[in-house]
């Protein structure tokens, strides 16, 4: 813990001595469903072009791109989005000021298996954030105490970070929730179904172009990489969870990314620079105690289709290493895609199908057999890829395959609504498995969830209803619930 931190912060100090003055640019992180709608559709209508599929986002990356935009043209869902994603803007871009917030929230049968959208984790809580915004540093301290956790932490630093700017990047260190891939219920390689733990990470500020002509053709990029250390009671404990990820937009439509994460070090494990270099050139997976991490790998498209055709396509392979002696990838988890939006009278919707498998299958990119309990599960680090009791990846965890069909409305004044039907089998197939974070045994999960978000001069309120049916297929039996959640934020 003290090598994580102490060294990192040291080195940050001491570069900030040296830097020049640049602008700091705070970050948007995931859970905001209005602010991915309007973002979105300003890029697939093509008023701006930067990387969307890896939060945090760099807002100051959204201030640049929406600077240079035309917008005479622009039809009326169109410029609304634009004119909200400025106001947010205007907003957080505020230096130099001090601002406090506090909210509020309370749930009835808590949504384990989180989306994209920001929802409670636990029966209740009491937050409170201070943030403050420099002309080179960011800091946002927030601080929440819940009620019947189901992780036993009853207080929670997440989302609370301190940041420098150097350059064009950002460098920060906190609990910080991350989203990699399109995926909107549910990201196969890092997802916010687990709650953040602590590390230091670095991220691109502005996705400005190479001007070299060898590499001018991915068009604007992003980058950014983290090492965090997994603090929870494990099988390995203090085991660090390292991740890096590029994505870029050759094309306007078009956006590829590529993503890498690793659980290695820890009590008893090796730790030095020799163990990470074997690591990053994927010296891996050789079935013995030797190997430095358990891995996971893939790569990711976001395909808009040209001629104002209001229809995106999505993928995600992700590549499991457990499987001894076959090499870097031994097996892919997948996630097809597919979305479409317009406009319903005052209403601009986006609405989206997205299946997700989350088995690992053999072959050629994964279109060969299945092969159980090999998802999220390593040999060495055998709590697998998960943090305080949840899946890292997907909030299904392994051997499981979703189906969700979801829409998000968004009113002329702003109000959205948010409304999702899925169909989860879990953990069907293999023998019994006592580390799965939801089930040992297969169940069937359907859900239907419809929220509401509305900002108001007294505040942010945030809610929902939904009604879930499980079903045990061992015994056959099956329960249903009614959900609930209730928000408030100060701002």
């Amino acid at each position: 813990m003290n090598f994580l931190y102490e060294r990192p912060l040291a080195a940050i100090l001491l570069a900030v001595l040296l830097a020049t003055n640049t602008n700091a640019e705070p970050l948007s992180a995931p859970g905001d469903t209005r602010l991915r709608h309007d973002l979105q559709l300003l890029n697939d209508t093509g008023v701006i072009n930067v990387p969307l599929t890896a939060w945090p986002i760099a807002l100051g990356d959204i201030h640049n791109a929406l600077g240079e935009a035309e917008t005479k043209n622009l039809n009326p869902s169109v410029k609304a989005a634009y004119n909200r994603v400025r106001e947010h803007l205007s907003w957080e871009l505020d230096t130099d000021s001090f601002r406090i917030s506090f909210g509020l929230d309370a749930s009835e049968q808590p949504r384990i298996i989180r989306s994209f959208e920001n929802t409670p984790r636990d029966e209740g809580g009491v937050s409170a954030r201070l943030s403050w915004l420099g002309d080179r540093f960011v800091v946002n301290l927030q601080a929440t105490q819940v009620s019947n956790p189901l992780d036993g932490d009853e207080f929670r630093p997440d989302g609370t970070y301190v940041g420098v700017a150097l350059g064009n990047w950002m460098v920060t260190a906190g609990w910080q929730e991350r989203w990699w891939g399109p995926g909107r219920d549910g990201s196969l390689i890092l997802s916010t179904n687990a709650r953040p733990s602590p590390g230091i990470a670095i991220q691109r500020n502005n996705s400005i172009p190479f001007e070299t002509k060898w590499l001018s053709w991915m068009g604007p990029w992003t980058f950014t990489s983290f090492m965090n250390v997994l603090d929870d009671e494990r099988f390995v404990n203090d085991a660090w969870l390292f991740g890096i990820r590029g994505s870029f937009r050759p094309a306007r439509g078009l956006e590829i990314g590529i993503s890498r994460t690793a659980q290695w070090c820890g009590d008893d494990r090796p730790c030095g620079l020799d163990t990470f270099a074997k690591l990053l050139i994927g010296r891996d997976n050789t079935g013995t105690e030797n190997e430095p991490g358990n891995q996971l790998g893939g790569f990711d498209i976001r395909w808009s289709l040209p001629k104002n055709i209001p229809v995106a396509l999505y993928l995600q392979w992700i590549g499991e290493d457990n499987c001894n002696g076959c090499g870097p990838i031994g097996a892919w988890l997948r996630q097809i895609g597919l979305e479409h939006w317009g406009s319903v009278g005052q209403l601009s919707h986006r609405t989206h199908l997205e299946v997700s498998g989350s088995t690992c299958r053999d072959g050629r990119f994964g279109f060969d057999f299945e092969r159980p309990n090999c998802a999220y599960e390593h040999h060495i680090y055998q709590t697998g890829y998960r943090y305080q009791g949840r899946a890292i990846g997907h909030g299904a965890d392994g051997d499981s395959l979703s189906y969700s069909l979801a829409s998000t409305l968004v009113q002329s004044a702003g109000h959205t609504w948010n409304v999702s039907l899925r169909h989860m089998e879990i953990n069907r197939i293999g023998a019994p498995d006592s580390r799965h974070t939801l089930t040992p045994t297969p169940q069937e999960l359907t859900d239907l969830q419809v929220s509401h978000e509305r900002h108001t001069r007294f505040g942010r309120f945030h809610a929902g209803l939904g009604y879930s049916r499980l079903k045990d297929e061992l015994s056959s039996t099956s329960n249903s619930d009614m959900t609930g959640f209730i928000q408030w934020s100060s701002q």
